[in-house]
C-alpha cells in the first residue's frame, strides 16, 4: 500500500543468506534471539523502520534494534502490506484457522488475483462466530453483535483495518472481523454489520508460520526460522485473581 514501508530496511556486508529468523515485530529479544541461531537475516511482517529516523542511538526501541543489527551485521527486510495482499497472506491463514472458506479479496487489486482484505463463507451462528475467533485468536474479543442470527459472509482484514470498513459494509458480508477498533467505530456498527475486534498482535501472530511454510517450500536453500519471542506489548489485568493475564496461542 501507498506508504508503507516495505522491502529491505537494514543492509549487510553479508553477500549470501543461509538462515533467516521470521517474526512478526523486531525487538531487542528478537535481535538477540536471531543472533543466538546463527541468523544472516530477520524477516519481519511489521516495518522495524516506519517513520524517518533522526538519529540512531540507545534512546529508543526502534534505534536500539537498528543499531543492534548494524553492529551484528544483520539484514532486516520487511513484508507487511505485501504479505496482506497476497491471497494466501494474512487474513487467508486468519479465514482457515477460523474454518471459514476464502472467497475473494475485499478489495481487489484489477490487475492480479490479490487485493486488501479478504471475504469468505461462513456456516456459524453470530455467537459461535465469536467464540470461535476468540478461541483461535486466544484471548477476549470486543464485539459489536449482527442483526442476522446466521453468518454466511465475514469480511476479513488482519491488523488495523477500519479504514476498510466501509467496503466491508459495502460487501454485504454480516460480520466485519479487524483490529484497533474505537468507541465510534462500534457506534457505526450497531445495526449496520458485527464488528468483532480480537486485537491486533492477536490477529496476526500466525504470520511468522504462515511465512515460514510458504517461504521454506519456494525456497528450500535458505533456512527460514520461526521467531519463539512473543513481542505482543498487551497485558490483561484479571481483578478476580488480582493478576495480569497474556493471552496468546503464539507460537
Amino acid at each position: 500500500m501507498q506508504g508503507d514501508a516495505i522491502g529491505l530496511q537494514v543492509a549487510s556486508k553479508r553477500s549470501t543468506v543461509d538462515r533467516v529468523l521470521v517474526c512478526l515485530d523486531v525487538t531487542e529479544e528478537v535481535v538477540t534471539e536471531a543472533l543466538e541461531l546463527g541468523c544472516d537475516a530477520i524477516l519481519t511482517f511489521h516495518p522495524l523502520i516506519y517513520s524517518p529516523l533522526a538519529r540512531i542511538d540507545r534512546s529508543d526501541r526502534v534505534s536500539r534494534s537498528v543499531y543492534d543489527c548494524i553492529a551484528s551485521d544483520l539484514a532486516v527486510l520487511c513484508v507487511h502490506t505485501a504479505f496482506d495482499a497476497f491471497s494466501k497472506g494474512t487474513n487467508h491463514i486468519l479465514a482457515e484457522l477460523l474454518g471459514l472458506t476464502p472467497v475473494r479479496p475485499l478489495v481487489s487489486d484489477m490487475s492480479s488475483a490479490s487485493g486488501m482484505g479478504l471475504l469468505a463463507s461462513c456456516s456459524l451462528s453470530y455467537a459461535e462466530l465469536v467464540d470461535r475467533v476468540s478461541d483461535v485468536c486466544a484471548g477476549p474479543v470486543r464485539h459489536c453483535p449482527t442483526t442476522k442470527s446466521h453468518v454466511s459472509t465475514v469480511a476479513i482484514v488482519g491488523g488495523s483495518g477500519m479504514s476498510f470498513f466501509n467496503d466491508a459494509v459495502e460487501s454485504g458480508a454480516d460480520v466485519f472481523i479487524t483490529a484497533d477498533v474505537k468507541y465510534h467505530g462500534f457506534l457505526d456498527a450497531k445495526g449496520v454489520i458485527g464488528l468483532i475486534d480480537p486485537g491486533h498482535f492477536e490477529m496476526e501472530q500466525f504470520v511468522p508460520r504462515g511465512l515460514v511454510e510458504l517461504l521454506g517450500a519456494a525456497i528450500p536453500s535458505v533456512v527460514f526460522i520461526q521467531s519463539m519471542t512473543n513481542s505482543n506489548p498487551i497485558r490483561y489485568w484479571d481483578s478476580t485473581t488480582q493478576q495480569t493475564l497474556t493471552f496468546s496461542s503464539h507460537p
